[in-house]
C-alpha cells in the first residue's frame, strides 16, 4: 500500500510563489527578435528566488547559475538570446573575424526592429522595449554562452556578482578566472597528435619512437598595457588609462610624459612646467589640427598616412613619419649639426598609451595551435625559452621539434644557460623554419647553418627527399589571427585573452573536424604521461 505523503509528519512540497514579471525581447536566429514575459517565482523555505537561468538566495550577493546549459541565456534584465544564436555569431567572429558591431548590424538588416514591427500582431507593436540588437548585446551572449559551456564541460558551477555595475563587470571576474586556467598547457588541444604533426617509427633497437613537430611565431597584435615596463597588471578601469592601479597609486599618471621625467604635470598638461617639455607638448596639439597637417604634407609631399613623430632642434620643429600602425606618439630632439656648449641631449616623450609587443603561438605542424602568450617587451630569445617552458613544463611534454625563425640566437644562448636549462633542452631538435632560413639567414652565418639548419636532422626528411612536417604553420594560423587586431586593439585584458582563447579553441575544434575528414587519425595524447616528468 502506497504510503501517504500528508501523514506521519511527511514534509509538504513546497510550492514556489510570488512571481514576478516584467517584459523582454527574446533575439533569436531564424524568427529574429521576438517580444515575451519573463517570469521569476521565489521559495518562502529556502529563501531564494528562481530565474530562468540562475537563481539568488534572499540577501545574497551572488547569482548562481544552473548547471545544465539552457536554450536561452539571460544576458541582461530584459534579454534573452537564443544559444544556437550566440554559437551563430561566435562562428561568424571565428570564421570572418566580424566584430560585435558588423554582427549586430547584419541582424538588425536581416530580421531587425522595423521588421519584427510589421509582423508582430498589433498587441505587441506597443512594446515598450527596442528590438534592435547593438553590439554590447552581442558581446554580453557570445562572452556569457562561452563562460557557461566551459563550466558545464569541467563539471563546475558558474557564481557571479548579482548586483553589478554591468553585465561587463560581472563577467569580468570569470573571464579572469579562465585566462588563468589557459595560460600554458590549458587548451583542450595542448596535447594533440596526428599523422600531420607527429611521426612514429621504430629504432634500432626495437623502441617505438615518436616525433612531435612544433611550430613557434609571434604575430604584432595586442592591447593597451601599463606604461610602466614590462608590467603586467591590467590598467584601470577608466578611458584612456596609461597605468594599472599600483603606479597610478604612486603617482605615475600625474608624471610629466618625456621619458626620464618624474616632475608632476599641472591640471590639463602632459607635460611639466619644463619650458622644452612644454614646448614638445604646444606642438604636439597644434600638429593634430587638420590645417597643419595637411599643409605639412603639401610641404613634404606626402601621401595619406599619419605623422606622430615630433623633431625638435634649436627651436626649429619637423615632422616625419611613423608606423601608422602603432598606438604610440613619440616627440624626441635629435642632435643637430653643431654641438651646442650643454652639449646634445635627446628628449623623447610618450602621449600615446604603451601597448602590448605581441602575441606568441605555438602550432602544431598540422595547423592545431597549442599554446598562446602575451608578450610585453619584446620577443626574444629568453622570453621565448620562458613560453616554452610554460607550455611544456616537464620534459616529456617537450615535443622533439620545436622550430622558430630565431633559433640560432637561442641555442647561442642556451649554451651559456644554466646546466639545468641546458639538459631541458638538450633532446630537442631546434631548427630555423624553413622559409627565414633560405630568406632571412645569411649564407656566411656559420653557426646558424651548423646547428640550426633543418636538412641536418634526419627526422625532418622522408626518403623521398620531401619535408616530412609544416614549418609555417605558425604563420599561416598566425594570418589567421592577425583578422583580430582591429577588433581587440583597445579590448581591456581579461576581455582580450578570454575572447582569443575563445576563438582558438573554437578553431581548433573545426580544423580537427577537417583531419578527420582528411583522415589523418587526430587524436590526443595522454596528459598524465606528458605530465609526469621524464
Amino acid at each position: 500500500m502506497q504510503r501517504d505523503p500528508h501523514k506521519h509528519g511527511a514534509r509538504r512540497p513546497q510550492e514556489l510563489v510570488e512571481p514576478k514579471s516584467y517584459e523582454a525581447v527574446v533575439y533569436t536566429k531564424d524568427m529574429g527578435p521576438l517580444p515575451a514575459w519573463s517570469y521569476s517565482l521565489y521559495c518562502r523555505r529556502c529563501h531564494t528566488r528562481y530565474y530562468h537561468d540562475y537563481y539568488v538566495h534572499d540577501k545574497a550577493t551572488v547569482r548562481t547559475y544552473y548547471s545544465e546549459l539552457p536554450e536561452l541565456y539571460h544576458t541582461a534584465q530584459h534579454i534573452y538570446f537564443m544559444a544556437d544564436l550566440c554559437d551563430y555569431f561566435a562562428n561568424q567572429m571565428m570564421l570572418g573575424w566580424l566584430s560585435g558591431t558588423n554582427c549586430a548590424r547584419i541582424y538588425n538588416e536581416s530580421g531587425g526592429d522595423a521588421k519584427v514591427q510589421k509582423r508582430l500582431p498589433t498587441s505587441s507593436q506597443d512594446w515598450s522595449l527596442s528590438f534592435r540588437l547593438d553590439a554590447e548585446r552581442v558581446w554580453e551572449a557570445v562572452l556569457l554562452a562561452a563562460v557557461r559551456e566551459d563550466h558545464f564541460r569541467r563539471g563546475t558551477i558558474l557564481e557571479l556578482v548579482h548586483n553589478a555595475p554591468s553585465h561587463a563587470d560581472r563577467l569580468r571576474p570569470a573571464l579572469r578566472a579562465w585566462n588563468l586556467l589557459m595560460a600554458g598547457i590549458g587548451y583542450d588541444e595542448w596535447n594533440h597528435a596526428c599523422n600531420l604533426c607527429c611521426w612514429c617509427y621504430t629504432d634500432e633497437d626495437g623502441t617505438q619512437r615518436m616525433v612531435r613537430s612544433i611550430v613557434t611565431d609571434g604575430i604584432a597584435i595586442g592591447h593597451p598595457c601599463c606604461a610602466v615596463f614590462n608590467c603586467k597588471e591590467p590598467l584601470l578601469l577608466k578611458k584612456g588609462a596609461r597605468f594599472c592601479q599600483m603606479h597610478a597609486a604612486l603617482g605615475f599618471d600625474r608624471h610629466c610624459v618625456v621619458m626620464g621625467c618624474r616632475s608632476d604635470s599641472p591640471e590639463g598638461h602632459k607635460t611639466c612646467n619644463n619650458p622644452e617639455h612644454r614646448a614638445i607638448e604646444e606642438y604636439k596639439n597644434t600638429e593634430g589640427k587638420a590645417m597643419f597637417q595637411l599643409k605639412n604634407r603639401l610641404d613634404q609631399g606626402a601621401g595619406a598616412g599619419d605623422e606622430d613623430v615630433v623633431e625638435a632642434a634649436n627651436g626649429r620643429f619637423s615632422i616625419t613619419r611613423f608606423d601608422p600602425t602603432a598606438d604610440t606618439e613619440d616627440s624626441q630632439t635629435p642632435s643637430c649639426d653643431g654641438k651646442p656648449e650643454t652639449g646634445n641631449r635627446t628628449l623623447r616623450a610618450h602621449f600615446g598609451r604603451r601597448r602590448t609587443h605581441n602575441e606568441e603561438t605555438c602550432v602544431a605542424s598540422c595547423g592545431v595551435l597549442i599554446a598562446r602568450a602575451t608578450f610585453y617587451p619584446s620577443e626574444g630569445p629568453n622570453t621565448v625559452r620562458d613560453f616554452w617552458m610554460q607550455a611544456f613544463p616537464t620534459k616529456a611534454s617537450l615535443p622533439r621539434v620545436l622550430w622558430h625563425d630565431n633559433n640560432c640566437k637561442l641555442v647561442a644562448m642556451l649554451r651559456n644557460d644554466s646546466e639545468e636549462l641546458q639538459s631541458y633542452f638538450e633532446d630537442v631538435l631546434l631548427p630555423v623554419d624553413v622559409f627565414h632560413f633560405k630568406c632571412k639567414h645569411k649564407e656566411s652565418d656559420v653557426f646558424c647553418g651548423t646547428h640550426c639548419n633543418p636538412y641536418s636532422f634526419p627526422e625532418l626528411r622522408t626518403p623521398e627527399g620531401t619535408w616530412r612536417f609544416n614549418s609555417l604553420a605558425a604563420e599561416q594560423s598566425n594570418a589567421w589571427l592577425g583578422g583580430f587586431q582591429a577588433m581587440v586593439r583597445e579590448m581591456e585584458m581579461e576581455r582580450y585573452n578570454f575572447f582569443l582563447d575563445e576563438m582558438i579553441q573554437r578553431r581548433n575544434r573545426y580544423t580537427i573536424a577537417e583531419l578527420e575528414r582528411k583522415g589523418v587519425h587526430p587524436r590526443s595524447l595522454p596528459r598524465e604521461v606528458l605530465l609526469s616528468g621524464e
